[in-house]
C-alpha cells in the first residue's frame, strides 16, 4: 500500500486548455502547455486541426462541470 499526502484534490478548478498555433522547422504546429504536434505542412492546416481541439477541450470542461440533475 502507498502513503503520503495528496496536496489539491479533484475539486480543485483546472486551468482551461488553450490551443495555439506555434511555428516550428517544416511547417507549423498545434501547442497546448508545453507538447506540440509533429509539424504541419501550413499554417492553415494547424489552425483548423487547434480549433478541433480546443472545441473538444471546451466541451469536455463543460460536460466536467455540469451539475448531475
Amino acid at each position: 500500500m502507498m502513503q503520503g499526502h495528496v496536496e489539491g484534490g479533484a475539486s480543485d478548478p483546472v486551468p482551461p486548455r488553450r490551443y495555439r498555433v506555434v511555428p516550428r522547422a517544416g511547417g507549423w504546429a498545434v501547442a497546448v502547455n508545453k507538447a506540440t504536434t509533429r509539424p504541419l505542412p501550413d499554417r492553415a492546416s494547424a489552425e483548423r486541426l487547434a480549433a478541433r481541439l480546443q472545441a473538444e477541450a471546451d466541451r469536455l470542461n463543460r460536460d466536467q462541470h455540469r451539475r448531475p440533475q
